[in-house]
């Protein structure tokens, strides 16, 4: 166990000189958030790998691989093609905006009403439980490294998690994104290769394993395989982690390619996770737990001074993707309801410190919830839902439909909500989830009221999409990156 805790040492050690020196530059709120919109192809592509894979597509595909095989990729191809459609078809009108958070778009566009639900659901209702989520995972893999109980194990992650991102906000934590997204990268193909040739090759994994588990559709059928896309993918659209990196981008084209590059590379990190855990099956006992596949097996063919590193490299993708849903969980407390409405008037300096504050309150709600409560998946899969069915349809009409008013949007947020929760209650009527009725809700009060109101004065009456197609990609830092992405009536 020794080399696992000098790897360990030496990554925390790593990413602690780089959060101090990151911490010196950090002047402003937009250095903190946003890294001043100056980052490059390097740290935007590495920060959404990181970011995207965190214990879920590294520890939880690998058990998915073992227990169900290849079909299981139907939980990567929503959130990959659907990023990589936003990247390729909004990307550019997000990076021309610049914007902060999501719920700044629908701030922007339809009034400061308009944004704080979004934010709500978005800080509260997604990121913490998320973060909570994180910190479970990283309580687990540190027990695996040093000899501490479960939750000696969760705060010592929490504690590094939140002075990292305390120190240096967005700089620090895409770098680091981009240096631990390498770590995953190797860690997870390393893996993949040493345990193939442990079992004895491709021929021995095909022969001895059951068909349908090497089948891309063999556990789930096409029905099943389409309602997973049409009920998940949507989310994507509207997960304010790629929209931040997007706009941090410090070019038009950097943030187009950075996004969609990293999350290809998520799509060929989730099949080999998957393969693993096939190639598990050829050592490990078969009512093995699921979430211990990737551990185990590793500690069983690999020696411990390369396990070690393998074993780092899975805690820097729980620990990279916590301090992502931090920075951005923090990002909605501090400028959209702070900044937004409690003091519009507040000086920089002011919103800089509230940042922070924000990203140690949020931390601790979500330790909160990473010790007492139980069902953390089930919070974060209504959250998933929920962002989903209130944010979508108005996301889509301000991007694409001029005509959409500000009460039409408030209405189809909070109609849409209450109709999911009366869904839910109901107990999903016709077994069918609530993103499909939900979303078809959202559509047809925004449309419907949107009809027969008018726009209010504080509205930016435009479809973005089409209204800052013209537009070049605004130069940072100068005075037309303001007034470019200013446009009235377009």
């Amino acid at each position: 166990m020794i080399w696992y805790i000098v790897w360990l040492v030496t990554f925390l050690v790593g990413i602690t000189i780089l959060g101090m020196v990151y911490s010196r530059k950090i002047k402003t709120a937009d250095d903190f958030m946003m890294a001043n919109f100056s980052l490059g192809f390097f740290p935007i592509c590495g920060s959404i790998i990181a970011t995207a894979l965190g214990a879920a597509a590294v520890i939880g595909k690998s058990g998915k691989g073992f227990e169900v095989g290849l079909s299981w990729i139907v939980a990567t191809i929503p959130f990959v093609t659907f990023s990589i459609l936003l990247a390729i078809v909004l990307g550019p009108t997000i990076r021309k905006l610049k914007l902060y958070t999501l719920p700044d778009f629908f701030v922007r566009r339809f009034g400061k009403s308009t944004g704080i639900i979004p934010a709500l659901v978005i800080a509260i209702l997604y990121m913490t439980p998320t973060f909570g989520m994180q910190i479970v995972a990283m309580g687990s893999i540190l027990t695996g490294i040093i000899d501490i109980s479960v939750i000696l194990a969760m705060l010592l992650g929490f504690v590094v998690c939140v002075a990292f991102t305390l120190m240096g906000g967005m700089p620090s934590v895409a770098w680091t994104d981009a240096i631990q997204s390498v770590l995953i990268l190797l860690g997870i193909i390393v893996l993949f290769v040493v345990g193939l040739n442990y079992v004895g090759g491709v021929d021995v994994v095909i022969n001895n394993t059951p068909d349908h588990l090497l089948s891309f559709y063999g556990a789930m059928s096409i029905t099943e395989m389409v309602n997973y896309f049409i009920i998940f993918g949507p989310f994507y659209l509207v997960w304010q982690t790629t929209w931040q990196r997007l706009a941090a981008a410090k070019t038009e084209r950097t943030a187009v390619r950075a996004v969609s590059t990293g999350y290809v590379m998520c799509g060929l990190v989730a099949v080999f996770s998957l393969g693993v855990g096939i190639i598990a099956r050829q050592v490990l006992p078969l009512d093995t737990d699921p979430d211990l596949i990737y551990t185990e097996f590793l500690t069983i063919i690999l020696h411990p001074a390369i396990g070690g590193f393998i074993m780092v490299s899975v805690f820097a993708a729980v620990l990279t993707g916590a301090t992502s849903f931090l920075l951005s969980g923090a990002a909605n407390i501090s400028k959209d309801i702070y900044h937004g409405w409690i003091a519009p008037n507040a000086s920089d300096k002011k919103v800089l410190n509230v940042s922070r504050f924000s990203v140690a309150a949020m931390a601790f709600l979500g330790l909160g919830v990473a010790l007492f409560i139980k069902d953390i998946i089930v919070i974060y899969t209504y959250a998933v839902s929920l962002s989903a069915i209130t944010m979508v349809m108005p996301v889509m009409a301000a991007m694409f439909w001029k005509r959409a008013t500000k009460k039409g949007v408030i209405v189809s947020i909070i109609g849409s909500l209450v109709f999911t929760l009366i869904w839910i209650l109901a107990g999903r009527p016709f077994d069918l989830h609530e993103v499909i009725p939900g979303l078809v809700v959202s559509l047809l009060l925004l449309v419907g009221v949107s009809l027969f109101t008018k726009h209010s004065p504080e509205e930016e009456v435009i479809a973005y999409f089409y209204g800052l197609k013209g537009i070049k990609d605004p130069a940072l830092n100068s005075p037309e990156s303001e007034t470019n992405t200013n446009v009235k009536d377009a």
